[in-house]
């Protein structure tokens, strides 16, 4: 008797384990899909308690300079940020970085399906820092707000050029 209750409670064990491994699966699946529906985020930039523009990221990514824009040697979809001040950037990837704008050499954009990632080259550096907007709308109005003397790939500057309207200096308001 014993034996048939251990094997009774070890498969509804499982059981159960099995449940909340797929139920969360799928309000993981559901949760990203909802927030990708709409082709990225709709919120808009805000202003934080530092005075920096809080762009709403959906990812970011650390890549390899010179290695194709596809491959990333790190990602992250929980908690991804990236913040725009007068002087410079704040971004995380792992953790934390902060960078002036004199240290980008590049900026760049890719857009593929439902993705708009707007890649950053430091000078001096091999890593690269991407984060994915989501539109092209959203590219555009953080394009914006970066200074006129940080050098942009053509592609940036075609979104940019649709964002100009709104912020014809591209200063940080």
């Amino acid at each position: 008797m014993p034996s048939t209750l251990t094997t009774v409670l070890g498969t509804a064990a499982i059981l159960l384990f099995q449940a909340i491994v797929v139920g969360g699966s799928i309000y993981i699946i559901c949760r990203f899909a909802k927030r990708r529906s709409a082709g990225g985020t709709q919120e808009p930039i805000r202003t934080d308690a530092e005075g920096g523009k809080v762009i709403p990221v959906l990812a970011a990514f650390a890549g390899v300079r010179g290695l194709p824009w596809w491959f990333a040697l790190a990602s992250n979809n929980a908690n991804p940020s990236l913040v725009i001040f007068a002087s410079g950037i704040r971004y995380r990837m792992i953790r934390r970085h902060e960078r002036r704008f004199d240290d980008i050499a590049r900026i760049e954009v890719r857009t593929v399906w439902k993705t708009v990632n707007i890649e950053m080259q430091f000078r001096g550096e091999l890593l690269t820092f991407a984060v994915n907007v989501g539109t092209t709308a959203a590219a555009g109005a953080a394009l914006a707000l970066f200074p006129p003397a940080v050098d942009m790939s053509e592609r940036a500057k075609a979104i940019l050029s649709g964002s100009n309207a709104e912020n014809p200096d591209r200063s940080v308001t």
